[in-house]
């Protein structure tokens, strides 16, 4: 069959990309700058080829099996082409290759922070000089522990090697995702938003966020509450809940009137996650994640939390307080809208989930990394959110806090982020109101 010029774009569009992806060191070097000042430029380039190739698929691409193929080819390539980078968007990784570590050596890794001198036979000059906060027990949730000890087993102390851990997972993701779009008649070719997206790339591979592992558990839990489960779909919600705290939250938005197995499921594989953990430390489990949310030093790229407090200061405790449980009980209120709404039969399972991390992301008074947008983009495939698409790329300007010689997150930065994204959520909600009956999540018939 003769390639149409959609086609032959596409594929010029994934060359272009793998292109700019191989040539971040190299470029980089020879302008004599460090990766991360280089990574937004980069990152934006490769946004604007993502974007254009996105709307080849959607508008101008017949959705076949051929075309679907070279998508995840590409996506793969490029995930592949940093699995021996060097890390510079993130220390966490080396802190997931240390709580690995600490494991196999028979410790509790929330019993003893890095700087403890009952760990010093487990330093190295490799790792250990790397890892942020040493001073902090872990943060990670048992979930998150088991696989960091299954890295450490098949590769210990392996930046690659952890990389390639998330690799195959996203494979699992990538054919979850496929299943999950023709369940919603979406063609498969709208799975580039996931598998061509720079953020999943770079901070899922790249950076080697654990994030990566719990969007695969988030979208299995939605395959099975979309045919009717209860308990299994909790219980992988409740395992992508002990990778990262967050998932949690669709607890409320999938919840079934008189259905008490699902939030029941989600609980107790939780709570018997902890346990082993909780019955020698007791509330020492949870390590530094307390703190985390806490810590005012720990605010970084916060959203509507900044505006509200805006003139007082993010260090201004009082005012940092109140907005916090403001926002928090403005955050539970949604989730209870958007459950009972989705009971009505007025949004379906994936609409109710990307609602309420849009609710999140848009509310939640805590920090947000650029990895912590992650677990959105999926929802991009059969949601057209155009706020969320859009902010998927601008939250590559949070680095410039890291950039700035304020060590602050400049007003432009956080406004060029989150400007946009507030004005596109009104504009979507007014539309709404003009059409309340939910857009059809295809976007083009296959």
């Amino acid at each position: 069959m003769q390639p149409t010029p959609g086609f032959a774009a596409l594929v010029a569009l994934g060359l272009l990309s793998a292109a700019l992806y191989a040539s971040i060191l190299p470029v980089a070097a020879w302008f004599g700058v460090e990766p991360l000042a280089w990574h937004p430029f980069v990152f934006t380039a490769l946004f604007a080829l993502y974007l254009v190739a996105l709307w080849l698929v959607l508008r101008r691409l017949p959705s076949t099996a051929h075309t679907v193929g070279v998508i995840l080819f590409f996506g793969l390539l490029f995930r592949s082409l940093m699995l021996t980078t060097p890390v510079y968007l993130s220390s966490d990784i080396y802190r997931y290759l240390w709580d690995g570590r600490v494991q196999w050596a028979g410790q509790n890794p929330y019993r003893y922070a890095p700087a403890a001198v009952e760990l010093q036979s487990l330093r190295d000059p490799a790792l250990h000089p790397f890892i942020n906060r040493p001073e902090a027990v872990t943060a990670y949730p048992p979930g998150a522990q088991w696989v960091f000890a299954l890295a450490a087993g098949l590769a210990p102390g392996s930046v690659p090697g952890w990389r390639l851990v998330l690799l195959v997972t996203e494979l699992g993701t990538l054919w979850v995702l496929l299943r999950l779009l023709r369940g919603t008649r979406v063609p498969g070719t709208a799975i580039l938003a996931y598998a061509w997206s720079p953020l999943v790339v770079f901070e899922g591979v790249q950076a080697g966020h654990v994030d990566l592992l719990l969007i695969l558990f988030v979208l299995l839990a939605l395959m099975l509450r979309r045919g009717g489960s209860s308990i299994r779909a909790g219980g992988l919600l409740g395992i992508a809940a002990l990778i990262k705290v967050y998932p949690a939250l669709l607890v409320g938005a999938w919840w079934r009137r008189h259905d008490w197995r699902f939030p029941a499921a989600v609980g107790a594989t939780v709570a018997l996650g902890y346990l082993p953990y909780a019955a020698t430390l007791g509330a020492g489990a949870l390590g530094f994640l307390p703190s985390y949310f806490l810590d005012r030093r720990e605010d970084f790229n916060v959203g509507l939390r900044a505006l509200l407090t805006w003139g007082t200061g993010l260090s201004a405790e009082t005012p940092r307080r109140l907005a916090i449980v403001l926002l928090l009980g403005a955050v539970a209120a949604a989730l209870v809208w958007i459950g009972r709404a989705h009971a009505r039969g007025r949004y379906d399972t994936w609409q109710a989930t990307t609602l309420a991390i849009g609710v999140w992301l848009a509310l939640g008074p805590f920090s947000v990394h650029p990895w912590y947008v992650l677990w959105m983009v999926p929802f991009l495939c059969g949601t057209p959110a155009p706020a969320w698409l859009y902010f998927s790329g601008a939250v590559v300007l949070s680095y410039a806090e890291y950039l700035v010689p304020s060590a602050r997150l400049p007003w432009w930065a956080w406004l060029g982020e989150y400007g946009p994204l507030y004005a596109l959520l009104a504009a979507g909600a007014w539309r709404k109101t003009l059409r309340p009956t939910p857009a059809p999540l295809a976007v083009r018939p296959t």
